[in-house]
């Protein structure tokens, strides 16, 4: 096996790792009600300050951490 082949192998097997993750990562798109962001399994309003440490939640406090356990 040549340079190119090795390389070629590798870039295949990051490529093959890469959308293996991709597939395992869950994506959730926020929900909004009335222009409010909120939680996905209660649908209550998600507080500013839960946003403002993690801009990207989709899940209250409580759902979230029921979520984590259940998991």
């Amino acid at each position: 096996m040549d340079i190119c082949d090795e390389a070629n192998a590798r870039a295949d097997l990051f490529r093959e790792n890469v959308l293996n993750a991709a597939r395992q990562t869950e994506f959730e798109l926020p929900l909004f009600i009335g222009g409010v962001r909120c939680c996905l399994d209660c649908e209550g309003p998600i507080p500013a300050e839960r946003l403002n440490v993690n801009p990207d939640a989709v899940r209250c406090v409580e759902c979230q951490t029921r979520r984590e356990k259940d998991d």
